[in-house]
């Protein structure tokens, strides 16, 4: 899997301890579910039930899930930049989308959609479900270099996968 398209975007369930990195991934246009108050319980029975990749950074969340054969990242990072490039990297990323930045409401998960108004920084998005109205304001220039960075790191991490790839095959010969 190199570019994600829409189609086949993985829909996370985000725990209560990774909200800022939940947000991030909806901004970036995917399925992200998050509540800060679910029990460990219910996190893997909606998990399960929706079909949807659980992120924690909770080890023993982790194990029980992956104990219960459900899709689970176990979230090591501390930064929002390499928590995000380890969600990214463990799917098997290259690059993210960035066209896709403003499809989900950051607050809700609720679909964005075009107002047809123009504001002060161009385009409106409004939220189907909250209603909240989206623009690409002054932390946008913020969104887009952490996503610069990841793209990077990603990148990096890709030529790496192919140098070793590359290094194996010539040993086998």
């Amino acid at each position: 899997m190199s570019e994600l398209s829409e189609e086949v975007q993985p829909k996370f369930l985000v725990d209560g301890m990774l909200g800022s990195l939940a947000r991030k991934l909806r901004i970036l246009g995917f399925d992200t579910l998050y509540d800060p108050k679910s029990e460990d319980d219910a996190l893997r029975s909606s998990a399960r039930t929706d079909r949807r990749i659980l992120l924690t950074g909770d080890f023993e969340l982790y194990k029980s899930a992956k104990r219960s054969y459900i899709d689970t990242i176990l979230i090591d990072s501390s930064s929002e930049r390499d928590r995000l490039f380890e969600v990214l990297q463990k799917l098997g990323t290259t690059k993210i989308r960035t066209d896709q930045m403003v499809s989900r409401c950051s607050q809700c998960n609720g679909v964005l959609y075009d107002t047809g108004k123009i504001g002060r920084h161009g385009s409106v998005f409004s939220c189907r479900t909250c209603g909240k109205s989206y623009w690409k304001g002054s932390h946008w220039d913020k969104l887009n270099a952490l996503f610069s960075d990841v793209n990077l790191m990603l990148l990096q991490e890709h030529e790496k996968r192919i140098r070793k790839l590359k290094h194996e095959s010539s040993e086998s010969f």
